[in-house]
């Protein structure tokens, strides 16, 4: 049985839905760097968490699917080199890796204000903070993240220029 040319549909339109939260959760997330977490600014920080909560369980869910379809994905590409290889599996495994991680680290920081509470009728509480650490690993994974993903383009531009393969073609319901 010949592999198909193309991912499956459903993984298609999460990767492409996972980019377009991935662009509004960070420009997002740059507007909240200098806002205070107070209940007058919590519906601004939810329109940040929750995209990045789901993304999350598109991640998730696009694991699985991608799992559930092993035989349904195409071929692995032509790799360089052994080191080529190695390096591809692990920018795509540290971006799930990272695309899993960084909305948890954002929950927890949330959840550690107690300010979750609020949302459920309580009060919002007076002392609400981001835990430092907490906060300093969401960012170090958000930044990580995005070298990745600029490592992933980069690779993808250079595959096309060195093997003259357009391996967009694979993620993309509407090219041939």
């Amino acid at each position: 049985m010949s592999k198909p040319n193309k991912y499956p549909k459903a993984m298609i339109i999460i990767h492409w839905l996972t980019v377009l939260l991935l662009v509004f959760v960070f420009a997002r997330g740059k507007m909240l760097e200098n806002l205070e977490f107070n209940a007058e600014n919590m519906n601004t920080f939810r329109s940040h968490a929750v995209p990045g909560m789901v993304i999350l369980i598109l991640t998730l869910v696009r694991f699985f699917i991608k799992k559930r379809n092993k035989d349904n994905v195409p071929q692995e590409i032509e790799y360089y080199s052994n080191g080529h290889k190695m390096m591809v599996k692990a920018v795509n495994t540290l971006i799930y890796i990272l695309l899993i991680l960084t909305p948890m680290i954002g929950f927890i920081m949330i959840y550690k204000t107690g300010a979750s509470d609020y949302d459920f009728g309580g009060t919002f509480p007076t002392d609400a903070n981001f835990d430092e650490t907490l906060e300093v690993l969401h960012r170090l994974f958000v930044f990580s993240l995005l070298g990745m993903i600029v490592l992933h383009v980069v690779g993808v531009l250079i595959y096309k220029i060195k093997k003259g393969e357009n391996l967009v073609k694979r993620m993309c319901v509407f090219l041939k």
